[in-house]
């Protein structure tokens, strides 16, 4: 039912649901990550600098990323490169969680797909809407491209505000700003 919700008809929900799952689940996840990335990176120990230097470096590794997916992606099938940026988003961060000097981390977070900010700016980016334009046509591609932007504005939004709640969860993932 809520598939048929956010998907418009005319559009296969087979087709368009999991990029649309899979774009709520990391604007949540980026959403709450730009207010744990740099009070994490502060409780390692590094200064306004060197966090000032890690998300530039993440920022600007995505944007290269992106880029680079976005002229050449063609030449390989979506979902293999969806999947091969799912895993690269999950081994940047458990390197994140897991390495704490400086150099490595600022490699890491060039070449990962870590997002810093709110806003997307992946390589899963351009190939979600190549695959998205493909799925409609016609009014149904224009609706489908904003429940896609609105699904990803309010998962960053809830992504943000989780950090502060439930109580229970600020223990579990380490120091908050007021701490």
């Amino acid at each position: 039912m809520i598939a048929r919700m956010l998907v418009p008809p005319g559009v296969a929900i087979e087709a368009v649901l999991p990029i649309l799952v899979g774009r709520a689940l990391r604007a949540f996840a980026d959403g709450f990550v730009a207010v744990l990335l740099p009070a994490y990176l502060l409780a390692l120990g590094f200064g306004q600098i060197e966090v000032g230097y890690l998300s530039t470096a993440t920022l600007a590794g995505s944007a290269l990323a992106t880029l680079v997916v976005g002229a050449a992606g063609h030449r390989w099938p979506h979902r293999r490169m969806l999947l091969f940026a799912a895993l690269l988003m999950a081994v940047t961060g458990l390197s994140f969680a897991s390495i704490s000097s400086f150099w490595p981390l600022l490699v890491i977070a060039f070449v990962g797909t870590l997002n810093p900010s709110s806003g997307d700016v992946s390589v899963f980016l351009p190939l979600e809407h190549a695959r998205l334009a493909q799925a409609g046509s016609g009014d149904a591609r224009t609706v489908l491209f904003a429940r896609y932007s609105l699904i990803g504005s309010l998962g960053v939004a809830v992504g943000v505000l989780s950090r502060r709640h439930p109580p229970m969860a600020n223990g579990m993932v380490g120091p908050t700003p007021d701490r």
